[in-house]
Order: structure tokens, then sequence, then C-alpha cells
């Protein structure tokens, strides 16, 4: 599955970014129906086609260009249904920033399920110490994102996973550039730590694959073997009385002394 998924990925582009541009991959991801593709289509000024409607039951890629910052952000959205939400963490290890987007309008419970969907994305995972961008869609009277950012603890969940956070309204349009812009300069000025994070977990990945596939295959163990397999010792050749076979060891005097007690003791006498 997880082979699958990065041959979806690299589908997604096949043109290589303006010289002198710094290419990011950030990934948009939120539960079913919280405005993903809406958002995507925004970001890089793409029209919606007015029979584009249905929910994401895969992959959609965007691009965007910002010439001023001298940045491209390529954006992959992952369709946020059940069936889909276990695909997200195979798009967790090449992602430079996690853009999550929720619906400001559902109800507090459907909040709360939201929002622990977000953490589980984020604790322990390799989205982790990256920047996050929670983008809210629709409005709900008398709420506000900052409501919305101490009711669900979003500070103390960005600080234990150690991921820069910022909260943002997809209809407000300066409210969304300022979240873009946000987003951009956490980027560039962490452009080497996240380069170094993502291969780190992109060669863990590779490992974990190798790992499986030995040992689904019954080869981990011939391995371990081959790689501290002991050197066969030689066996002393067997002295004559006790071998048959006249060879000493390389170690013995070249005589060997027998001393008669008894014969010594009748000279003395």
């Amino acid at each position: 599955m997880g082979l699958l998924c990065a041959k979806l990925r690299g589908c997604c582009w096949r043109t290589s970014s303006p010289a002198g541009m710094e290419e990011f991959q950030v990934l948009i991801l939120g539960p079913a129906a919280s405005g993903k593709t809406e958002l995507g289509h925004r970001l890089s000024r793409s029209p919606r086609a007015s029979d584009d409607q249905e929910a994401t039951n895969g992959v959609r890629c965007y691009r965007l260009s910002l010439p001023d910052r001298a940045a491209e952000l390529q954006l992959t959205e992952v369709g946020g249904n059940a069936e889909m939400q276990r695909l997200w963490k195979h798009y967790h290890a090449t992602s430079h920033a996690l853009i999550y987007c929720f619906d400001l309008g559902a109800d507090p419970e459907e909040l709360q399920a939201t929002f622990m969907l977000l953490s589980d994305c984020l604790l322990g995972t390799q989205l982790a110490g990256k920047p996050v961008l929670l983008v809210a869609s629709r409005h709900r009277d008398g709420v506000q994102l900052y409501d919305v950012e101490y009711a669900f603890g979003l500070e103390e969940l960005a600080q234990s996973c150690g991921c820069p956070l910022l909260i943002c309204h997809m209809d407000d349009a300066d409210d969304l550039q300022r979240g873009l812009r946000w987003l951009v300069h956490q980027l560039l000025a962490r452009k080497s730590q996240l380069e170094h994070r993502i291969r780190y977990d992109v060669n863990m990945q590779v490992w974990q694959r190798r790992k499986r596939s030995l040992l689904s295959s019954g080869k981990l163990a011939q391995v371990h073997g081959q790689r501290f397999r002991r050197q066969a010792r030689k066996i002393m050749p067997a002295i004559q009385g006790f071998g048959g076979t006249a060879m000493r060891p390389k170690t013995a005097p070249p005589n060997i002394f027998v001393v008669n007690s008894q014969l010594e003791e009748s000279h003395t006498v």
C-alpha cells in the first residue's frame, strides 16, 4: 500500500520548480467534507468546476508558486473518509508541513473527534516537529477561532509534539493569506532541518520495508548468521597412543624425557 501511495504522489508532478525557487511538499488533511478540495483550488488559484463537488476518495495535487518569496508549494490532498485516513501515514515522511482543515460549523462532539484525529496525526509520528496550519471552513454563530484554540487545547498539543501551529479561516481572504505567509516563513526558516528530517524518515521507511520483507521470507535469521558466523576451528592432531597417529602438537618440546624413578633409587643405593 505504501508503494502505491508513493506512485500516486509521484504522478502528481512531472515538472521541476523554476531555478532559484525553494520547493516544499505540503500535505492537506482533514475529515471528509472539511473543505480540503476547496482550499486546494483557492491556494492554487485554479477555479473549481461546477460539477466537481464530490468528496475526494483518493489524492488530488495542486501547485502554488510564490515568486516574491522564491518558494513553490506542492500541495497534496488526501481524502478524509475512514478508508483514506488509513493511508495518511504513508505521506507523513515526505511532507515538509501539514495543512489541516476542519469544519467550524460542526457540533462540539464532531470538533472533538476532528482534533483527536489531528492529535493522532502529530503525536509520535513523522509529522511531529513540522509546521501545522489549521484552516477553518464555514462559520458558527458566536464561535471564534481563539475559542476553538483554547477549548480543544491546541496550544498544548502543539507544544507536546513540537509543532509550530497557527489557525486561520478559509473564507476570510486576508486571514488565509496571513496563514499562508506564516507557513512559507516557517518552511524557509526551517528548510535545512526539515530536509534532514525527511531524509532520515525516508531511510527509516526503506529499512522497515526491507526488514518486514526479510522477516516474511525467513531470511533475517540467515543474514544474521552470515554476519556473525565464526571461523571453523582446527582440531589439534591426536597424540600417539590416544589417536593412533604419530603427529604431535607444535607446542610440544622436541624430545620427551622419561624419568625412571626406580632406576634412580638403585644407583643411589
